[in-house]
C-alpha cells in the first residue's frame, strides 16, 4: 500500500478499524434497542424494512425474510422467538461480534495481520452458509415457524 509519507501506516489502518467497527456496532445496538414483535420491528416508531420478495412470495420465499426481526430478537435475549422468526439472526448476531472483536484487535495492534484477513473472509462464509441453510431449514419444514 502506497502512503502519503505525512500519514504513518499505523495510524491509517487504526483509522480505518475504527470506521470498520460502526457497523458492525450499529447492528447490535440497533437490534438491542428495537421495538420488535413477530410482525415488525420498529425504531422509535419508525417501521424497519419490508421486503419485497417476501411481501409478494411469502415470507418464507426469501431467504432474509424475518432476518431483521430474528436478529433484533438474539440481541433482547429472545431466542425462541429469534429461532422461530429466522435462527439466521444467531448468525448475524454472533458474526457481529466477532467482527466487532476483530476491528478491535486491529485497532489495539495498529496493523492488519493476515489472520484478520482470514477471519473476515471466514466471517463471509460464515454468513452466506448460515443466512442459506437457516433459509432452507425454514422452507423444508426441519425448523417451527411463525
Amino acid at each position: 500500500m502506497n502512503l502519503p509519507p505525512s500519514i504513518p501506516a499505523t495510524r491509517r489502518v487504526r483509522t480505518n478499524a475504527l470506521w470498520d467497527l460502526v457497523p458492525p456496532l450499529a447492528v447490535l445496538a440497533l437490534g438491542a434497542t428495537a421495538s420488535v414483535s413477530r410482525e415488525a420491528a420498529t425504531w422509535f416508531g419508525v417501521r424497519g424494512p419490508i421486503c419485497p420478495l417476501g411481501h409478494l412470495l411469502g415470507e418464507h420465499a426469501c431467504p432474509g425474510c424475518g432476518l431483521t426481526r430474528g436478529t433484533a430478537f438474539v440481541m433482547q435475549g429472545r431466542w425462541y422467538e429469534a429461532w422461530t422468526i429466522h435462527p439466521g439472526g444467531f448468525v448475524v448476531a454472533g458474526l457481529c461480534l466477532g467482527a466487532a472483536l476483530l476491528h478491535l484487535d486491529v485497532l489495539a495492534r495498529g496493523k492488519v495481520l493476515g489472520m484478520h484477513l482470514r477471519l473476515r473472509s471466514a466471517g463471509r462464509w460464515c454468513f452466506v452458509a448460515g443466512i442459506l441453510l437457516s433459509w432452507g431449514a425454514r422452507a423444508g419444514g426441519f425448523l417451527p415457524v411463525s
